[in-house]
């Protein structure tokens, strides 16, 4: 499947208060039109939960990176858990509980975009792509 994808880089202003620098791809529509995080079938948009406790390989992730999913039944926190991992092995953190129902470890995932709270701090978590398909952005 290939997706249109426009780049960005902003400072975003979450509602519950604060300021982040957000870069990277925002899905668009034939008209240059951003589309909602689930507006496509089989494809959501999610964050990567808990990827801020890994600052490791949350620095090594690159914008348009696959990234590989894995059940994780011995989790005993959720045995529903997804883990997220860069190619390498390297864990990066979990698709978020919510999306456990509606994805499994056979799905695809790619970094969309990365969340910091400056363009020159480190950063502080990402946003990922997950699709039935393997997903191409263009």
């Amino acid at each position: 499947m290939i997706l249109a994808a426009e780049f960005h880089e902003r400072y975003w202003y979450p509602d519950d208060g604060g300021e982040v620098w957000v870069a990277g791809y925002q899905l668009v529509d034939d008209e240059g039109r951003f589309i909602a995080r689930d507006a496509l079938p089989g494809v959501f948009v999610s964050s990567v939960a808990g990827a801020i406790h890994r600052p490791q390989a949350l620095a090594a992730v690159q914008l348009g990176q696959q990234l590989a999913l894995r059940p994780e039944p011995e989790n005993e926190h959720d045995p529903a858990a997804i883990a997220v991992d860069l190619l390498d092995g390297r864990p990066l953190g979990y698709v978020p509980r919510d999306f456990n129902t509606r994805v499994d470890a056979s799905w695809h995932a790619l970094v969309l975009r990365e969340r910091r709270r400056s363009p020159r701090d480190p950063r502080d978590g990402l946003t990922m792509l997950l699709s039935r398909e393997p997903v191409e952005l263009k």
